[in-house]
């Protein structure tokens, strides 16, 4: 029976639930308190982690001396240096991350929008096996995905560009050091990411409304543009903004491709100049931090103003049906088929060439069946400084992931389902992470918590776990809180009403009514906080002691300083284990993400 179902069904019976644990107990007056003091908490956190970062960042940018340093004073000369005299080139890069973030935008919507379509709607053969390829993509940090269509691809030691010209004269088409090329791979790479942010939305969405469009004539793609795609606007312009915004900030991709030809973007020029300078260009780089800032202000207006109207994309309720899946008749397996291919090509191929670089002593684009080994496998398994670093890994996403999710959801009901005065602020406070590229977030971040623990002992957080997983969901607020917001307005607000009227207190109708019924895309966004948080370098890279190392910083320092592809390969092999037996627990569980209304 389908979630919409069983609404139809018993809502009588949450409101007796909702009696039973609010009105019968004569909580209404404390639920409204308790509505004010969750939700003001959740204010508060969501305003203190994004506001005291984005304060350093001003103050940086305007500061004639190094973050911290008292003596100096307030100052309009790092603009100029920026801007007028050529510190960068402002208009070079500005293009450069404009390719990258538009590249990157259209791969991940093309790709991700018609993985999710398809699963969810359709009766496609194998959809189960597809997602679970998909998403083990999420379990690959940037700077290895690189690394990957390198050894897979690249004209120098790639295996399947070698294997090309052998066969058949000719490499592989696509030349990944090019900037559309670079774009593709940071497109590719996001694509598992658009998908968790369109796929609650195409659930929750009554399919109903698309089965009438047909009964009347309509075809299949005269039924998506007309009806799907106009009542998940939400979910597509979050995922859209969050993907551009994201593209303009993408470091670890850009770094590694665009080396080969000195290719900058913001957060690359920003990173140089921070580590490749003495003394170090704080005030430069914050600098020009800030009109990606003012470019988020923009488009943040622009979302809202398209969204205002939340109603029109309100379309589960109680009274809400589901309708079986389209029957794609003799296209299933065609379009299995071409499906699998783009699997084949942009996952799988690299996943198994890093594999089977993981299994060699030494990597140079070939294989040699007798130089197997598990060696790197024992070593990431058994060496004390990496298992250190996975558990502390392991800590923070774990943390981390719990901690995003409880302040996002607060945060979406907030702004989506009261009429707080604050809620435009929030949700723009929400984004703002996205205008701070993560090298300049882990540095404000490091120096916040070194100001605070000066001024305040008891909160010292320097050199501990906390201090990263905190940085984590700030970094990543942005995703998880329009995977949130872009789902909630579709959950009709009558349900919480019929208890409300039925006397439970606001606890009781969070308790009975809007948390069961928001449960699975709760899950998405936990799922997607904790794969991501484990895998992130920028904050950990600025914030880490000796006693706090993770997975990721182990595994920059091993390909930057030592470079050991080989080991690299074999860890991040691990993570793409984990991350399938996460999605085999969540199944378990009863949660297939293209079937999260169906339950």
């Amino acid at each position: 029976m389908s979630t919409r179902d069983r609404l139809a069904g018993t809502v009588g019976a949450a409101i007796e639930t909702v009696r039973s644990v609010g009105a019968g107990r004569g909580l209404t007056g404390r639920g409204l308190s308790a509505k004010r003091l969750v939700l003001g908490v959740v204010v508060v956190a969501i305003v203190v982690l994004t506001v005291i970062p984005l304060l350093f960042l001003l103050w940086t940018s305007v500061w004639s001396g190094f973050p911290g340093e008292l003596a100096a004073s307030f100052t309009t000369e790092n603009f100029a240096t920026v801007y007028t005299e050529g510190f960068f080139d402002v208009w070079e890069l500005f293009a450069n991350s404009l390719v990258i973030a538009v590249g990157m935008t259209a791969t991940g919507m093309a790709l991700g929008l018609t993985f999710a379509w398809l699963f969810v709607r359709t009766n496609l053969p194998s959809k189960g096996a597809m997602e679970l390829v998909l998403l083990s993509g999420q379990a690959i940090p940037g700077y290895v995905y690189a690394i990957m269509y390198i050894t897979a691809y690249g004209p120098d030691n790639g295996l399947v560009d070698g294997a090309l010209r052998e066969a058949v004269g000719v490499g592989f088409p696509l030349d990944i050091f090019n900037p559309w090329g670079i774009a593709f791979v940071v497109g590719v790479n996001v694509v598992p990411t658009f998908y968790l942010l369109t796929v609650p939305a195409l659930q929750d969405m009554d399919p109903a409304l698309e089965e009438a469009s047909r009964i009347h004539g309509a075809g299949a793609v005269e039924t998506i543009r007309s009806v799907t795609l106009p009542l998940i606007k939400p979910a597509l312009l979050s995922g859209a903004l969050v993907t551009f915004l994201y593209g303009l900030g993408e470091f670890a991709i850009v770094a590694i491709l665009g080396a080969r030809n000195g290719y900058d973007v913001y957060s690359t020029a920003i990173w140089r100049s921070i580590t490749g300078g003495f003394p170090p260009a704080y005030g430069e780089a914050a600098a020009l931090s800030c009109s990606l800032l003012l470019l988020t202000l923009v488009l943040v207006w622009y979302y809202r103003t398209v969204t205002r109207r939340k109603e029109q994309f309100m379309t589960l309720s109680s009274g809400g049906t589901h309708a079986g899946t389209w029957d794609l008749g003799r296209w299933r397996l065609p379009l299995a088929g071409a499906l699998w291919g783009v699997l084949l090509f942009v996952w799988l191929l690299p996943t198994v060439v890093m594999v089977v670089a993981s299994l060699h002593g030494s990597w140079v684009g070939e294989v040699h069946v007798g130089a197997l080994s598990l060696d790197n496998y024992r070593l990431a398994l058994t060496d004390p400084g990496l298992r250190d670093a996975f558990a502390n890994s392991l800590v923070v996403a774990l943390g981390g992931a719990t901690l995003g999710t409880v302040l996002v959801v607060g945060m979406a009901y907030y702004t989506e389902r009261t009429d707080g005065r604050l809620g435009g602020l929030v949700d723009f406070l929400s984004l703002t992470p996205l205008a701070v590229p993560g090298i300049i977030m882990g540095s404000s971040l490091l120096f916040t918590f070194l100001w605070v623990g000066q001024l305040l002992p008891f909160l010292n957080l320097y050199g501990t776990v906390t201090i990263i997983a905190v940085g984590c969901v700030v970094v990543f607020l942005p995703v998880a809180s329009r995977i949130a917001i872009g789902n909630i307005v579709q959950v009709h607000a009558e349900l919480e009403e019929a208890g409300r009227i039925a006397g439970a207190s606001w606890l009781g109708q969070m308790r009975a009514i809007f948390l069961p019924l928001f449960r699975n895309s709760a899950a998405v966004i936990w799922f997607f906080l904790a794969i991501h948080v484990f895998q992130l370098l920028s904050i950990p890279l600025m914030t880490y002691t000796t006693d706090t190392v993770v997975i990721p910083v182990k595994l920059f320092e091993l390909y930057m300083y030592r470079p050991n592809i080989e080991l690299v390969s074999a860890i991040s092999t691990i993570f793409i284990g984990l991350t399938v037996a996460l999605v085999v627990a969540l199944r378990y569980l009863g949660i297939r993400f293209y079937e999260l209304g169906t339950r």
